[in-house]
């Protein structure tokens, strides 16, 4: 590029800043001078220098001499550009990474892979003063983030904030995959059975009294036909666990009540716990209260005869999201399961989501069954049972499709 934009090296400012910076110019002058080169080149200070021309107004100029190269002036740019200019986190991370490419670093990260070295970027954040992490933070957002471009400007212009726009991502590559996903009706891997349809109809052949351990996640809602699955719940439970089995149900806080209430109808109530949520809570607006964590509910099929300690409340590392919008953590999944339930043991999962206690119950040796409504959520739970199976032929695997894949 040639004059005033040689040294441009982020985007133009969005029409809503440029207008804001345009008002407190008109109102008290270009209070920040200009950097030039000794060839009067803008290294820092076009948006300001552009308004000035349009204003008719003088703008200050500080000549910046000795860069020498045009590496070194990218460079002076860039660093007075993460100083000065407020940047939303993924235009920061693209103007940092820019920057240590500039030095001839790498970063890592692009493309799904984080961003690991931690030197460099521990280095580059503190000469810019900002945190380590804040710096890991916006790179991780960046690499998550790419594919989707209209969510980085409500971002990157504070319409929304960083855990929205994850959730957004997230819901829409989950959205884009479960269009597209054609899973067989039944697919069998091992001693993983997994199923696409309701339960109440595809699990109607599962035996009375065959299972040791049902572990689900209901959908979190209050109408009413989402209540009237732990009426199903209940009664699918009471029908298919072998006396004193347990069912394991993490509920949502706000229909926690009537969850119990169905569930009682059918099981005997034993204990309550909860999953602690690390990272930004859920607010609930009309009783402002920030959900910090997931009930969970255990109820067994007649008295309920314990087998070993376990415990309540039962820390994760922080969210795990790729495989589903409501995934629930592995390690988590995993602690009960080799808790309530032994292996060789049935582990059933009516309501699979990104299947998580499929993926458990693989890795820990219990048979398993389960299903999901949503052909999405099937394909996941296969890809990720897949790619644990690592090269087998997987095919041989699969029954035949008796019927056709529901579109």
């Amino acid at each position: 590029m040639t004059g005033p934009a040689r040294y441009q090296v982020l985007p133009p400012l969005q029409e809503a800043a440029y207008r804001s910076l345009r008002a407190d110019i008109e109102r008290h002058g270009v209070l920040v001078p200009i950097d030039v080169d000794e060839e009067g080149e803008i290294l820092d200070g076009h948006n300001r220098q552009a308004i000035a021309d349009e204003l008719g107004i003088d703008c200050p100029r500080v000549v910046r001499a000795g860069l020498g190269t045009d590496a070194a002036k990218v460079d002076y740019a860039l660093r007075m550009n993460l100083l000065r200019r407020h940047l939303g986190p993924v235009e920061w991370a693209g103007a940092f990474r820019r920057l240590a490419e500039v030095r001839g670093v790498s970063l890592g990260g692009k493309g799904g892979r984080p961003s690991t070295n931690r030197d460099t970027v521990s280095q580059l954040a503190a000469e810019l003063g900002v945190s380590t992490r804040t710096a890991q933070r916006r790179l991780r957002l960046e690499d998550r983030l790419g594919a989707h471009p209209d969510i980085v400007r409500l971002l990157d212009t504070g319409e929304i904030d960083a855990h929205r726009a994850e959730v957004l991502a997230r819901t829409r590559v989950f959205e884009d995959r479960r269009a597209a996903a054609r899973p067989p009706r039944r697919s069998r891997l091992g001693d993983i059975d997994v199923r696409l349809g309701r339960f109440q109809e595809v699990l109607g052949d599962l035996a009375d009294d065959s299972v040791d351990l049902v572990l689900t996640d209901p959908p979190w809602a209050w109408d009413g036909d989402t209540l009237s699955l732990w009426d199903d719940l209940g009664m699918f439970a009471n029908r298919v666990l072998r006396p004193a089995g347990v069912l394991l149900a993490y509920s949502g806080s706000g229909c926690l009540a009537e969850a119990v209430l169905r569930l009682r109808l059918h099981l005997v109530f034993v204990f309550s716990g909860s999953l602690p949520l690390s990272g930004p809570h859920c607010e609930v607006f009309p009783v402002m209260a920030r959900d910090a964590s997931t009930p969970i509910l255990f109820f067994s099929k007649g008295r309920y005869v314990p087998r070993r300690w376990f415990t309540n409340a039962v820390a994760s590392p922080g969210p795990e999201k790729e495989a589903h919008p409501w995934q629930r953590p592995l390690s988590n999944v995993t602690y009960y399961l080799e808790r309530l339930s032994e292996p060789g043991e049935l582990v059933c999962d009516p309501l699979l989501g990104g299947g998580t206690t499929a993926v458990a119950a693989q890795q820990l040796g219990r048979r398993f069954i389960g299903c999901d409504v949503d052909p999405g959520a099937v394909e996941v739970t296969l890809e990720r049972l897949h790619g644990i199976e690592g090269s087998r032929a997987i095919k041989g695997h699969l029954e035949p499709r008796d019927e056709e894949p529901c579109g």
